[in-house]
């Protein structure tokens, strides 16, 4: 009996052993991993994507210069390399019945000009904000990234009143806002943070402040308005310090840096198109609080002499650039330094003309523009009367605001024009308004909505016939 049990001790002593061995060994090996930061050894089971494991995360935006759309693109990106389930939406299409099912939603926004949301999300602001806290949205996991410029006194007003709008009606912040200045390092830095505490482990590829600028040679001033009652208006000449031009597109911008300012850009709509050869601005020279002429205004209607340099950058524009042909009627409204952009569009009008071989249509382009005094104000006047004569101007209504105190305004014009409007815009007409956000920009707005009702405004609002470049 004895010698039949010892083997059988033996051989489960053997397989405790080997079981033993097996374990250290099992052991070794994940505290090793472990140490190393790696997984476990053995078989794995695979990693499920984010949409396998929970809901999708949105990302809505509001974007007026192109800015924060690209911003919620880059951040969808990375969500999605991640395996997260990504939902996009500009704030203006349907969202708000759908986001219940979303694991949370994220915010671009911008502010623009003076407190006021991107022009495709006014209709979204006096409608949803306006009308208080919306009971759909109970619950949802949010967190908003505010873009805005710190030197408006409504810095970030639209991203503070959603994020205020969204906390009343019962939603929760997985993070605090985040109110970026002009795109400042450290709020991105920030919002880099936010999306790694939701699963994005790799750097997102955000390009520097200074990204996309070089040096420009200043060419030539030349004064627009002599003897007029307002500020100096000046015409100006840039060239790159080297090689040709870069491209750009009716509407778009220049951020310039002064020289010897405070390192903070300035803006400008750009007055031409890269087949001239060389960068054109109408600039208007203002003077700051304490009376001393504004930095970057100063330099260029004063103070830089030719072959001087400085340097600039050229930003797409989208919420002022077009994609029609030459057949669809503009309607083009503004004042002052405003022409820039106006006449950027009109250039454009021109050449599609010339290279469709056709005449020009019936309406083509309308502009209706205004200044102060007829005798002093009328820049670029030999070109527009020659778009006239050509037709590539179907229109030209001028009003002049220390001449004819009953038609002082483009507001005006275009109130006693309301037929003409009507027509035009029946007939497709797209609008372009350039110029002043606080005077000449809401006087227009009243205007249209005067002419059209709110319905009829909303509506060409939202079809993107309403293109707006306000400072």
């Amino acid at each position: 009996m004895m010698d039949k049990l010892i083997p059988e001790i033996w051989r489960l002593q053997a397989a405790v052993g080997l079981i033993l061995a097996y374990a250290l060994m099992c052991w070794r090996m994940y505290r090793k991993a472990a140490l190393a930061g790696l997984p476990a050894p053995g078989p794995q089971p695979a990693a499920a994507p984010a949409a396998a494991r929970g809901k999708p995360v949105w990302i809505i935006h509001a974007s007026q210069t192109g800015q924060a759309e690209a911003l919620a693109r880059q951040a969808a990106r990375a969500l999605e390399k991640e395996g997260v389930a990504v939902i996009q939406r500009r704030i203006d299409q349907p969202w708000l019945e759908e986001v219940s099912a979303a694991r949370h939603v994220l915010f671009v926004v911008s502010t623009y000009g003076e407190g006021n949301p991107p022009d495709h999300a006014i209709s979204f602001a006096r409608t949803r904000l306006a009308a208080g806290p919306c009971a759909a949205l109970r619950g949802l996991s949010y967190g908003v990234l505010a873009l805005g410029d710190r030197s408006y006194p409504q810095f970030c007003a639209f991203g503070r009143q959603l994020d205020q709008w969204l906390q009343q009606s019962g939603a929760s912040a997985c993070f605090p806002r985040i109110d970026a200045d002009r795109l400042d390092a450290l709020s991105l830095k920030h919002w880099q943070q936010a999306l790694q505490g939701l699963g994005v482990h790799t750097p997102l590829l955000t390009p520097p402040l200074d990204a996309g600028y070089t040096e420009w040679r200043f060419i030539r001033r030349r004064c627009l308005n002599s003897g007029s009652p307002g500020a100096p208006l000046f015409k100006l000449e840039l060239q790159p310090q080297a090689g040709l031009p870069p491209h750009w597109q009716a509407g778009d911008l220049i951020d310039l840096i002064p020289p010897g300012g405070d390192g903070r850009p300035r803006s400008y709509s750009i007055a031409n198109l890269p087949e001239d050869g060389h960068l054109e601005l109408i600039v208007r020279s203002v003077s700051r609080a304490d009376g001393q002429p504004g930095l970057a205004s100063g330099w260029l209607n004063d103070t830089a002499w030719a072959n001087d340099r400085v340097s600039l950058r050229i930003r797409h524009n989208p919420g002022f650039n077009l994609e029609c042909g030459a057949d669809t009627p503009l309607i083009l409204i503004g004042a002052g330094s405003g022409l820039a952009g106006l006449r950027s569009h009109l250039q454009a009008r021109a050449r599609a003309i010339a290279d469709s071989g056709q005449p020009a249509p019936e309406r083509s382009a309308w502009l209706i523009f205004g200044e102060r005094s007829e005798r002093h104000d009328r820049p670029c006047h030999s070109e527009l009367e020659a778009w006239r004569r050509s037709r590539v101007l179907s229109r030209l209504d001028l009003t002049f605001s220390r001449d004819d105190p009953i038609r002082a305004y483009v507001q005006h014009a275009l109130l006693e024009e309301a037929q003409a409007f009507r027509q035009w815009i029946a007939a497709g007409a797209q609008i372009l308004i350039c110029g002043s956000a606080q005077g000449m920009a809401q006087g227009v707005e009243q205007a249209m909505r005067e002419i059209l009702g709110d319905e009829g405004l909303e509506q060409l609002r939202a079809a993107g016939r309403i293109r707006r470049d306000v400072y």
